[in-house]
């Protein structure tokens, strides 16, 4: 295969997401460092249009120089623009000189300031202040500066207030105005940072993350539940910006588009439903489907299901039956889409038995995997076997995410149906069972058979029972 054909061939494999791209050359020596919003497009655009990059003497002379092109994928843009900042500065390209020498492009300053800031700037007039950059960008940059803000309580203002302002009293400042006690944390905020900003190929999920578990292993629990914050905070910031009538490569994330490529899919998995079932020795069996839109949970698409057409300890056909219930309400339009990939909370048991209930539904064609929660072992309906996928890879944490919501979700609705029941149960009958009673009952047993084995000793011992009641409890179900 000639260069060219294979350098295609690599454009092809590409990602629809947001990254960093390397235009290397024959040696592998790093010729160029680009960002884009959508790794394929852009990097596709230097091949496709080449008449039209022909007039620019400097894009062709890099065009006939590359030979191989690697790429560092990213959650966003804004965090490939940062990334590329950073690697330009490192391995400094011949053909991005300009980048590095034009005055022009916007840098991120940290201010020398007692209580630091961190602005846009394109000067660098202060020699005390700490610089980043330059970045190509400025749009882009004044989002990271925004979201740099929005997670980390760095002041706002030119000049300290003498009261305390609004960025205050919604958690983006610590304040240092009216407080100037918080010096010592303000500084540790403004080192976390740099730290961010001078440092490695890491997204600002992936920082906050490693610093929210050093923290938490070496005990300071404060530090820990302030990373955490930050880590929902970003997450609640992202789920603002994602529209679910974007097109596919617009916001095409690192675990969906693996989980494409381990699946052998055409398309994104963008719609991910979960089945699972919960029931205590047969009482109150329930089914839930937890629905997951881009990596995120669709709630509105949740379903919960009475299992009616089986009796006893079945979970095959309890899933058989509630996945039945989904498919038939697509056909009739009860459901508005059909899944990109279901999956089943179990083992190749319950997979062969909900593929049984695809084939008879006519839905073949739909991707079916499950996993076990056990050694997290993926099996595929397509493949008949496991699929090999790392423990660290972002698509299995995906799929375990959307599992653990799909059991959460079942226990929570069968705990309410079983209180349900045993509020309008025997417990109403028994002489000293009382509101507070029956619900220590109901917490310390998941379900009446359970209740009814209980001795004598067992019950007393609870809180809020005695000796007395314990026996009446116990003569009313064995007289």
């Amino acid at each position: 295969m000639n260069s060219s054909a294979s350098l295609r061939e690599k454009i092809n494999q590409l990602p629809f997401a947001p990254g960093v791209y390397l235009m290397k050359g024959r040696e592998g020596e790093i010729l160029y460092i680009g960002k884009a919003g959508v790794l394929r497009n852009r990097v596709r655009s230097y091949f496709v249009n080449r008449e039209a990059l022909a007039v620019l003497a400097k894009t062709a002379v890099l065009m006939s120089k590359v030979t191989d092109i690697d790429y560092v994928e990213t959650p966003t843009e804004v965090d490939a623009l940062l990334l590329e900042a950073q690697l330009v500065r490192k391995y400094r390209p011949h053909f991005n000189k300009e980048l590095k020498d034009d005055k022009s492009f916007p840098l991120l300053k940290i201010t020398a300031e007692r209580f630091p800031r961190i602005h846009l700037t394109r000067n660098k007039n202060d020699k005390k202040a700490v610089y980043y950059g330059p970045y190509t960008d400025a749009k882009l940059l004044r989002e990271a500066v925004t979201l740099i803000n929005t997670l980390f309580p760095l002041r706002k203002c030119r000049r300290l207030p003498k009261t305390a302002c609004l960025y205050y009293h919604i958690g983006q400042c610590l304040a240092p105005c009216i407080k100037p006690e918080v010096e010592e944390g303000y500084q540790n905020i403004v080192k976390e940072v740099r730290d961010f900003l001078g440092g490695g190929k890491k997204s600002f999920i992936e920082y906050l993350t490693e610093r929210m578990e050093e923290a938490s292993r070496e005990l300071r629990f404060e530090d820990a539940q302030f990373f955490k914050q930050q880590i929902e905070a970003l997450s609640r910031l992202r789920k603002k910006r994602f529209s679910l009538k974007k097109p596919d490569g617009a916001i095409a994330l690192s675990a969906t588009l693996e989980l494409k490529k381990i699946l052998g899919m055409e398309k994104l998995p963008e719609k991910v439903v979960c089945f699972d079932v919960s029931n205590i020795q047969g009482d109150a069996a329930v089914a839930s489907k937890v629905s997951f839109y881009r990596e995120l949970p669709d709630k509105i698409e949740y379903r919960r299901y009475k299992i009616r057409g089986v009796t006893g300890i079945n979970d095959y056909a309890m899933i058989q039956e509630a996945l039945r219930r989904m498919l038939v309400g697509i056909k009739e339009g009860r459901e508005c889409f059909i899944p990109d990939v279901i999956m089943m909370d179990g083992g190749k048991g319950h997979l062969n038995a909900a593929w049984e209930v695809l084939r008879e539904q006519e839905f073949e064609n739909t991707e079916l995997i499950s996993i076990a929660k056990r050694f997290e072992t993926v099996f595929s309906a397509k493949t008949g076997g496991d699929l090999k996928i790392p423990r660290d890879s972002p698509a299995l944490h995906l799929l375990q995410k959307v599992r653990d919501e799909a059991h959460r979700f079942a226990i929570t609705y069968h705990r309410f149906l079983k209180e349900k029941s045993l509020r309008r149960s025997a417990l109403d009958e028994i002489p000293g069972i009382g509101e507070k009673r029956k619900r220590v009952l109901l917490e310390q047993f998941d379900s009446l058979a359970e209740l009814k084995r209980a001795g004598v000793d067992q019950l007393a011992g609870l809180p809020g029972m005695n000796l007395a009641v314990a026996r009446r409890v116990r003569e009313y179900f064995h007289p």
